[in-house]
């Protein structure tokens, strides 16, 4: 029993060793709200969560509760319908907490100009601590800019091999 021990704390101690934290609370935990659009800034979050970017190795994580969040990511113009959601989710956030923007609709509204269901962005509503533009924007830079929060820059994706045909 205590070689086992020996060699599973010997695995996890260096496993834990090559994972360093880059911020103050380490992974930093995200609560996604799309607040409306076409979905594409959704989309290119969810490619984050898998092969090639390397979210978690970067120190960051998706949580489905905002209960659990450090920083709210929002993405989508924010409508009528949403933004009661969008608020309850913010209260809902123990402090301190952030906001992210990413995409044009989120930040300025985007193709979905003000009208009767649709509030715009918002840059011009609330104070957004990181900005990520694009229309969408790449996971690459959706996570360059996550990690610059940080001051540090996250490794591109290492390219697909092919094979001479």
């Amino acid at each position: 029993m205590g070689l086992i021990r020996a060699v599973f704390d010997a695995a996890f101690k260096q496993e834990m060793r090559r994972m360093k934290p880059v911020g103050p609370r380490w992974p930093l935990l995200l609560f996604h709200v799309d607040t409306g659009g076409c979905g594409g800034c959704g989309m290119e979050l969810q490619a984050l969560r898998y092969a090639p970017y390397d979210m978690e190795g970067a120190g960051f994580g998706f949580v489905t509760s905002p209960r659990s969040a450090d920083v709210l990511l929002i993405t989508g113009a924010l409508t009528r319908a949403m933004a009661p959601v969008l608020e309850a989710a913010w209260q809902a956030m123990p402090t301190p907490k952030g906001l992210i923007a990413v995409g044009s609709c989120a930040l300025d509204g985007g193709m979905f100009p003000e009208n009767y269901t649709v509030l715009g962005g918002l840059e011009r509503r609330v104070s957004i601590d990181l900005k990520i533009p694009g229309c969408p924007p790449a996971p690459q830079d959706v996570l360059n800019g996550l990690c610059s929060l940080f001051g540090k820059q996250a490794t591109p994706p290492k390219e697909a091999e092919t094979s001479a045909v």
